[in-house]
């Protein structure tokens, strides 16, 4: 029913050149009319690093683990509000504080502006005393991209690392010449590749597709911290995600990638109702949970 829903109801919309502000105003609606608040968990708005964010926590939490989540939305659409839901249930079942940043959106506000509001909340975290070791960074989509992007440029910047890393469905390479592009047209029942290049010309104007910033997969990815991916089978981003692990192997970084089939984009989203949304978060969980430590010190007043 879900795979029904997004064919007919989302995937045409996303043909030819979409309407970025409309779609984005679609997505927001959703998120208003279907609203996704898991159980035990406690939500407040919150400013980190002067960037409006949303924090989840479970009910009493006094640790001092920090997941910070990039939403996805394929740079142009989403928010902390859309995300509510995968946040909340990543907080509980790891025992950590959710951070959901709103950082700025193209069209309006192009590359690097959502990877620079990443940097600043990230940098507010070291600052208000947060270990690194205590971090773990997770995000889908265009976020799992903002993912590997921000561990490239704090290794270019020679920032600590993160504890770990969790991408979801990651777009990471926006040149589009994965296999699955083509292979998977048919079979994906959400994303459809004709309308990317309206979306990558709106994030990234003028920019080499192949910049490791813009696409990560082609960065230069050793010294990244452990990196957990997974994806659908029938996906047409199926290829970033295996390329993206293959390339993280290669450069010696503890990767694991999992391909579940004929789960649709992103369907961790859909954890309310979807058995298989729950499952692959229970397992992004285990990864998390065996990575992050204590930490020395939670999330203070400081980074609001």
């Amino acid at each position: 029913m879900l795979r029904l829903a997004l064919r007919y109801a989302v995937k045409p919309r996303l043909l030819g050149e979409p309407d970025l502000l409309r779609l984005r105003a679609e997505v927001d609606a959703v998120a208003r009319l279907a609203p996704d608040a898991p159980r035990n968990v406690e939500r407040r708005a919150t400013r980190v690093g002067g960037l409006a964010a949303e924090a989840h926590a479970p009910v009493g939490f006094a640790g001092s683990r920090v997941l910070l989540y990039l939403h996805g939305g394929a740079f142009v659409a989403g928010s902390p509000r859309t995300h509510r839901g995968i946040s909340g249930r990543l907080a509980r079942g790891v025992g950590a504080t959710t951070i959901t940043p709103d950082y700025r959106l193209a069209p309006e506000h192009p590359f690097p502006a959502a990877l620079e509001d990443a940097l600043g909340v990230y940098e507010a975290l070291l600052e208000s005393g947060v270990a690194p070791g205590a971090i773990g960074l997770v995000g889908d989509s265009a976020g799992g991209n903002l993912v590997f992007a921000l561990m490239l440029d704090l290794k270019r910047r020679g920032l600590p690392q993160p504890a770990a890393a969790v991408a979801l469905s990651p777009f990471v390479d926006l040149t589009g010449s994965g296999e699955s592009m083509s292979g998977n047209k048919a079979l994906d029942p959400f994303l459809e590749p004709e309308g990317l290049p309206a979306l990558v010309a709106a994030y990234a104007p003028g920019r080499d597709p192949r910049d490791p910033l813009v696409s990560p997969l082609y960065g230069d990815l050793a010294g990244l911290p452990p990196c957990f991916v997974q994806c659908g089978g029938d996906e047409i981003l199926r290829d970033d995600s295996v390329r993206m692990n293959a390339a993280l192997l290669a450069a010696g970084v503890d990767a694991t990638l999992e391909i579940w089939p004929q789960m649709p984009h992103v369907w961790q989203a859909f954890a309310r109702f979807l058995p298989e949304g729950r499952s692959a978060i229970a397992r992004i969980v285990a990864f998390l949970d065996a990575r992050l430590a204590a930490g020395e010190g939670g999330l203070s007043a400081d980074a609001a």
